[in-house]
């Protein structure tokens, strides 16, 4: 049997032989697929494939015989794939392939784009300086002009038989001296920038003027002062889009994706199915392709938050929320869009620091860009701003509100005076702020009265209006705000009843196996920060504290005690503004939720509303607007300073820090491009043993649900864990697959993971659930005793929700399931 490449079809009769093809040929691949009959399963790690078709397909790792001649699958393969791969263990001769004179293997070219993807690899690297790049580049270079090359060159030379034509010792002559000049074309930071950006892969960065001030500059008659231009840095979008819809498969999976959501009619999945984007795509006509993009604004520090240099960079962010759920939220698929000194901002104005990107949103949004792809050739795309995004302190800042909450009109999307909204619970629908009021308000030009400092920039974008386009951020609203301000309260009312109870909730926090979450475990709470404002906690570790808490603590709980019925109600609020769909007359629901939160909130803690408490009236009437609330969270953009903190943290050198930071970051994209990486991920295996399913007992029992191809080959391999879609499985964990007649949840527990056609398979046991555990928001489950004759296999793509989950055993005795959000 031989063993085919998955990308230029060759045969190969060893697993040697195909792998030295495969890193010489196709090095830009990330994963190994076998195509050996039907096969079709994908490795991220070579020693996994290798086992694979070793175990199962039985193709030696190395074969002694001599090959008979290699076929091709297609026509299309032409033999510089084949010299690639066998220059150690195969000749030409061996080759049945009919060459043309033209395609022979361009040693040069090859070994020059391998150079250019290491280089753009190491420049992505957050963590490594621009300066070692350029010392790795020499330190190779040097160690490649080591004269034992040289001499292993001559040896080579003296070596060939004297018969062999000239023309092919001059290749092989030419083929050493390009080996001995590695990175000729990348020897100094200037060529390899200057390189990148003519292929297309670099899209640097332009600085820009924000205002020009008197700065000293040191001259040989001492230090004068001199205007200079106060600078920021632009990413032209224009060219970045450009490039990343032409990556393979990033438009038609976006296109898509974005023609399912607009056939969606129940369900509210994205922005694109609310009112306020169907009223942008309304100017535009039926044929044309409207790509929505969010914008997003934040402040982050790269020096020490406490020291004395604390200097933080306005960082502004877009990101397309119509890409594939699995690809939306990745760190590499939010781009830099803008990034300045924020003290500049706040000193000369959003205007004159937002002017650049203004123009270029407003280009994507008129004019639009021209990409090419393949089978759909050339199409125009446009881009529209769906939605700012933000915290609220930095929403209100770019987009001309009072910044202080503790104005007299601290609202942006309403004009109710604080005293009202310090106890507010529904939604004035005579206060909301309309285009009409706001731009009256701003005529005003009284701050004090209106709540509006300016008028706001981005109404000068396309189909883009204030205030109904600034969106909300559950996360700092909900997560960072709303779900502290109760805990804090629920937890110095039980430590009051129990001095035990923060002990207890601490051993139990500790001890409990929180499975998939076990990254997020909060940390021990200390008595002494319950007098504080907020509890010391990450937002994904509140995250988890607020979803797990009644399970810690029930059996220490007094009935009806008010304090934890306010708990629930903000548990409830969570898994509602949290989840990724909502049905779309879930509005109501809402609002009754955040009724009844707030008012059990005042008449507890005695105590008025927050403007974080207050911002939830507002959110019924925009889910209808904007959508889902999960997907707005600005949870991940927060996640991508980290990647710019990093690259601050290796500069010692603040001098133009904008720039170095700007650069690092194209750079990162730069490799994106010259190593064509496709939109989607594949899956990723994990170790994993060949075993023969009909060996196990339990095979009976789940056999009638397997795949045909699995049925009839039952030595299948079984993983350790599987990473798909960006989720990592594992046996153990629980997943929802249905409902049952009473509409509660079914649950079952991986038993087996086997790679299957590109897609996870699981080998389930079912959980039996006993139902709805109300006071701890969670489902009661139980293994049934004849669990090992019901197994069951089933598909990733099948489940009700992808999401793993894990059982929570309770002190009581009983065993517990709390989703994530709500399904």
């Amino acid at each position: 049997m031989d063993l085919p490449c998955s990308e230029c079809k060759l045969l190969f009769k060893d697993i040697k032989t195909f792998h030295i093809h495969f890193k010489r040929v196709h090095q830009t691949c990330e994963k190994y697929t076998c195509k050996v009959g039907s096969c079709y399963t994908s490795f991220k790690l070579y020693p996994s494939f290798k086992q694979h078709v070793k175990n199962k397909h039985g193709i030696p790792y190395t074969s002694n015989v001599v090959a008979p001649p290699t076929k091709v699958l297609t026509s299309d393969v032409n033999c510089s794939e084949l010299n690639g791969s066998s220059a150690s263990e195969a000749s030409l001769d061996e080759c049945d392939i009919s060459v043309q004179p033209n395609e022979e293997f361009n040693f040069t070219e090859f070994l020059l784009k391998q150079e250019d993807i290491l280089v753009a690899k190491l420049y992505a690297n957050p963590a490594f300086p621009r300066n070692l790049v350029d010392k790795v580049v020499k330190d190779f270079s040097d160690y490649l002009s080591n004269p034992y090359f040289e001499n292993f060159k001559d040896l080579v030379m003296s070596s060939l038989a004297s018969d062999l034509p000239s023309e092919t010792k001059q290749k092989v002559e030419s083929m050493f001296e390009t080996f001995q000049k590695p990175f000729d074309h990348l020897q100094t930071e200037y060529k390899r920038l200057k390189y990148f950006e003519s292929c297309g892969d670099y899209i640097p960065p332009i600085s820009y003027s924000i205002f020009s001030r008197e700065e000293r500059v040191k001259t040989k008659n001492g230090v004068s002062l001199k205007m200079k231009d106060v600078l920021g840095q632009m990413i032209p979008l224009r060219k970045l889009f450009k490039r990343f819809f032409e990556l393979p498969n990033a438009l038609p999976d976006t296109l898509k994706y974005l023609k399912s959501l607009n056939e969606e009619s129940d369900w509210v999945f994205n922005i694109v199915q609310g009112e306020a984007w169907k009223r942008k795509c309304s100017s535009f006509k039926k044929g044309d392709i409207v790509i929505p993009i969010n914008v997003y604004f934040d402040e982050v520090e790269p020096n020490s938050a406490l020291g004395p240099h604390c200097e933080p960079l306005g960082c502004t962010y877009v990101n397309i929320p119509v890409l594939p759920p699995e690809c939306v939220s990745k760190l590499e698929n939010i781009f830099l869009a803008l990034l300045f000194d924020a003290d500049n901002r706040s000193m000369y104005g959003n205007q004159n620091a937002f002017k650049p990107l203004l123009k270029e949103l407003k280009f994507l949004g008129t004019q639009g860009i021209e990409v090419y792809v393949p089978d759909m050739g050339y199409v125009r795309l446009y881009f529209i701003v769906a939605a700012i995004l933000g915290d609220n302190k930095g929403l209100n800042a770019i987009c001309g509100f009072v910044e202080s909450f503790s104005a007299h009109f601290y609202c942006r999307i309403c004009s109710c005076p604080k005293s009202v909204l310090d106890s507010q619970l529904y939604e004035d629908p005579s206060m909301i702020r309309t285009p009409e009021s706001y731009m009256s308000d701003v005529n005003l030009n009284d701050p004090k009265s209106t709540g509006i400092k300016e008028l706001c920039i981005f109404n000068t974008l396309p189909a883009f209006v204030t205030p109904n386009d600034i969106s909300v951020d559950e996360f700092h609203d909900i997560i960072e705000g709303v779900a502290h301000y109760t805990m804090l309260p629920v937890l110095r009312h039980f430590n009051s009843l129990n001095k035990m109870f923060i002990p207890t909730l601490n051993s139990r926090m500790y001890c409990m196996d929180l499975g998939v979450d076990g990254d997020n475990r909060p940390p021990l709470i200390c008595v002494d920060r319950l007098k504080c404002d907020k509890l010391k906690m990450t937002g994904s570790e509140m995250y988890t504290f607020v979803r797990i808490f009644g399970v810690l603590v029930i059996d220490m709980v007094p009935e009806n005690d008010e304090f934890y019925n306010l708990y629930l109600l903000l548990k409830d609020l969570v898994d509602l503004l949290h989840a990724k769909a909502l049905p779309k007359n879930i509005g109501p629901i809402i609002s009754l939720r955040v009724k009844e939160h707030n008012m059990l909130y005042m008449q507890l803690t005695k105590e008025n509303l927050k403007p974080k408490h207050h911002h939830l009236v507002h959110y019924e009437r925009l889910f209808s607007q904007l959508g889902p609330f999960g997907l707005l969270s600005t949870i991940r953009h927060e996640a991508k300073h980290r990647l710019l903190s990093k690259t601050c943290d290796t500069c010692m050198s603040r001098v133009n820090l904008c720039r170095t930071v700007a650069i690092k970051q194209q750079l990162s994209f730069c490799f994106r491009s010259v190593s064509n990486s496709p939109l989607k991920h594949q899956m990723i295996v994990g170790p994993s043993q060949l075993v023969n399913l009909k060996d196990s007992h339990m095979f009976p029992s789940y056999s009638l649900t397997l795949p045909d191809s699995i049925f009839n080959n039952p030595s299948q391999l079984l993983a350790n864990w599987i990473e798909y879609k960006g989720t990592k499985y594992q046996p153990r964990q629980v997943i929802v697959y249905d409902t049952n007649e009473e509409g509660l949840f079914l649950f079952a527990e991986i038993q087996f993971l086997i790679p299957y056609d590109d897609c996870p398979l699981f080998i389930c046991s079912p959980l039996e659930t006993v139902g709805y555990y109300s006071n701890v928001r969670g489902y009661e489950v139980v293994r049934p005793q004849t669990q090992n004759l019901n197994w069951f296999a089933i598909e990733q793509g099948k489940l009700l929700d992808p999401h793993p989950l894990c059982i929570y055993n309770m002190s009581s005795g009983e065993s517990v399931i709390v989703l994530k959000y709500l399904i």
